[in-house]
């Protein structure tokens, strides 16, 4: 699994747009909730996705969930 290697370079905004992703919440949720823009939930979980060497969000929010970056509750 070659996106194993990516686990540690995951910054704590994305970490935090992902979990939030996790919970179902949208992209403008996830803007509302940590006061940032829509574009830039989008701009951070677009990174999070190449550095997990992932091709949509729900395999991001995967891959950090197996990888034990974020937890789902």
């Amino acid at each position: 699994m070659d996106f194993i290697k990516s686990s540690n370079t995951l910054t704590n905004r994305q970490l935090e747009c992902l979990t939030w992703s996790a919970a179902g919440k949208s992209s403008f949720e996830i803007g509302q909730i940590l006061e940032i823009s829509e574009r830039g939930v989008n701009w951070h979980i677009n990174n999070a996705m190449k550095a997990l060497g992932s091709v949509t969000r729900i395999q991001a929010v995967a891959r950090a969930v197996y990888l034990g970056l974020i937890s789902v509750k």
